[in-house]
């Protein structure tokens, strides 16, 4: 199929493994050990200096992210994310797809990537219904990349002509603009990137978006907000897993509204 691209989001059919991209995105299981499916495939290209070096990573849990060569690829880099496993829908399986785009594209931009390439994450053996899938992808990348122009070009490569044309349907049709949820989705990156920059988890996440993204007006102040929150990780020096004090939530709220 002809490759189509809309608004710096590419579609074509083909294997992720050829993809002459600064980073290719694997759909891992948590030990990073290799498997079956895009994972095993991108084991066998890349060679085994690739296993060498995810054997150091510690696995990976799901929804987050880990990075390394990509050895014998076109790709420079291979950011390894798992996928959740499907069940009903209803346990949390959605934000744990968005998190696998979001955490991919938030550590591509910390490496300074500007192409990037993803499978269809979770929709082979983890068995997430595909078109559920692809919406998900869509929506969180175009809301992701509409605040961060360092991320020129995301490649979704497809599996086959079907797969390649549920997503052309939902690039051309699904393109109505939610504010308010754009910006709360800026602000998680913006979180994301410094979990991702100084390796650690913040605990409160999800309170504190809830907590500011309606203070928030536009890109700049959500921007602003995280700039604060990174500013307080590096000077207190935590690490591991952290609550981010609601001092410091005040404090944020407190120069929010008087930007």
């Amino acid at each position: 199929m002809p490759e189509q691209t809309v608004n710096r989001i590419s579609l074509i059919t083909g294997d992720i493994t050829e993809q002459h991209v600064d980073a290719i995105v694997n759909a891992a299981n948590p030990t990073l050990l290799g498997g079956g499916g895009v994972d095993g495939a991108i084991h066998r290209a890349a060679g085994p200096a690739l296993l060498e070096e995810c054997r150091k990573l510690n696995g990976c849990r799901t929804g987050e992210v880990k990075i390394t060569s990509g050895y014998r690829l076109p790709a420079r880099f291979i950011i390894h994310t798992v996928g959740p496993v499907w069940s009903d829908g209803r346990s949390g399986e959605d934000d744990l797809l968005a998190a696998c785009y979001r955490n991919s594209l938030a550590l591509a931009e910390l490496s300074g990537v500007k192409s990037i390439a993803f499978p269809a994450i979770s929709t082979g053996m983890y068995g997430f219904p595909f078109k559920r899938a692809a919406r998900i992808a869509v929506r969180t990348i175009r809301e992701y990349i509409s605040t961060h122009p360092s991320v020129e070009n995301v490649v979704f490569v497809c599996h086959g002509e079907e797969a390649y044309h549920i997503y052309r349907e939902i690039l051309e049709t699904d393109t109505s603009e939610h504010p308010e949820t754009s910006l709360a989705e800026s602000l998680t990156a913006h979180l994301l990137m410094i979990e991702t920059f100084h390796a650690i988890r913040i605990r409160n996440r999800t309170e504190i978006v809830k907590r500011i993204a309606p203070v928030v007006k536009n890109s700049t102040q959500a921007l602003s907000a995280g700039i604060l929150l990174n500013n307080w990780v590096a000077v207190s020096g935590v690490t591991g897993d952290v609550t981010i004090p609601e001092s410091i939530i005040l404090r944020i709220l407190e120069h929010l509204k008087k930007m």
